[in-house]
């Protein structure tokens, strides 16, 4: 049954009864003004709900009421409650899912379900195209009376609510619970028009932990275009700075180039001042380094005005005298800056040019 627009404006909650066998069966869209629409999942659902609850079949997990500490985180009360209903189940423990409610008069509400049975209610819910932001048990859904315990006919099976008390069960099978105690049987029409404050604060949901509802990440519209101009900037900046690097390299390789052909232009032209050349001035040096002990050469450039600049590491300042005296020796002029330490060795820069 699909709702009017006008229904839907006042639509707070889609509540969605899940079936014995695990599916999704009828549904109830839940108002301001009480009850706004009502189907079953298999003739479709209303459209845009603003919450959306499952609720589990009773009889398909336990509840217990425990004296918990006060105080506790909702990990700690889990695990607090997993140990106190150790032996509860004949399931073993960690094939169930433990989730722990809101404390009321000292006492905590906790359920046990099996883990498959709660990953099949969500998968179903999941088939129908929903996420639900809760899974509450079927009997806490019954207002709790002062005494004894209030019933919901489900057919064979009727839900029970009481003080710190919460059950699904046939009839004859819950007298020996119910211990005596009055018992008010609550109409559909009762049931229905109760339900809008349990819905909306629950005093037990069983997603938590591992089935804890996931927060999905939405980008409200003033938000989502500042993020896009963000975005843009960024890219703007990134391709300016690629831009800029590509011109500085370009400039570079020009000025390079430039200083290759005047050192070209100089060679060709040959003349007294055009000098001996790399060739001739690079063989002097290397013949005066090797010739020389106690020195390496770390670096050299060649100039544009055809002088040698190098770095040569030495043991003592003797040794770059030596050094200095073989390159004159061989017609260069030798500019020799001061000793350095380098890496724990003395250094020192000379310039070499054609006599």
């Amino acid at each position: 049954m699909k709702t009017s627009p006008a229904e839907l404006a006042d639509a707070a909650t889609l509540l969605v009864f899940l079936d014995e066998a695990g599916g999704l069966g009828r549904w109830l869209l839940l108002g301001k003004g009480g009850i706004a629409g009502r189907g079953d999942v298999s003739d479709g659902l209303p459209d845009a709900p603003a919450g959306i609850v499952l609720v589990a079949p009773g009889e398909q997990l336990t509840l217990r009421w425990l004296d918990l500490a006060g105080g506790l985180a909702p990990a700690q009360a889990a695990a607090a409650a997993r140990l106190m209903l150790a032996d509860a189940s004949a399931e073993p423990l960690s094939s169930l899912h433990v989730a722990v409610g809101r404390p009321e008069e000292g006492r905590t509400p906790a359920a046990m379900v099996p883990m498959a049975k709660m990953s099949q209610w969500l998968a179903a819910a999941e088939a129908a195209g929903l996420d639900p932001d809760a899974i509450v048990p079927g009997p806490l859904l019954l207002p709790v009376p002062e005494s004894g315990f209030v019933r919901r006919s489900r057919g064979a099976l009727s839900d029970y609510c009481g003080p710190a008390a919460a059950f699904s069960l046939e009839p004859e099978l819950a007298e020996p619970l119910i211990a005596g105690a009055p018992v008010e049987t609550l109409e559909e029409a009762a049931f229905e028009a109760a339900l809008a404050p349990l819905v909306g604060s629950p005093p037990l949901d069983l997603r938590q932990g591992p089935f804890a509802r996931r927060r999905r990440w939405r980008l409200e519209g003033r938000r989502a275009r500042r993020v896009a101009v963000l975005a843009m900037a960024l890219a703007v900046l990134t391709l300016a700075a690629q831009v800029s690097n590509i011109l500085a390299y370009t400039f570079a390789a020009d000025r390079a180039q430039a200083e290759a052909d005047a050192l070209n232009a100089r060679a060709r032209a040959g003349g007294a001042d055009a000098g001996p050349g790399f060739g001739a001035t690079a063989a002097a040096l290397f013949a005066a380094v090797r010739d020389t002990p106690s020195i390496e050469l770390a670096r050299i450039e060649y100039r544009a005005d055809g002088s040698l600049a190098a770095t040569v590491m030495l043991d003592s300042p003797a040794t770059l005298e030596a050094l200095r005296t073989r390159m004159e020796a061989a017609g260069l002029r030798v500019e020799a800056g001061e000793t350095r330490s380098a890496g724990g060795r003395p250094t020192a820069d000379v310039t070499v040019r054609p006599a």
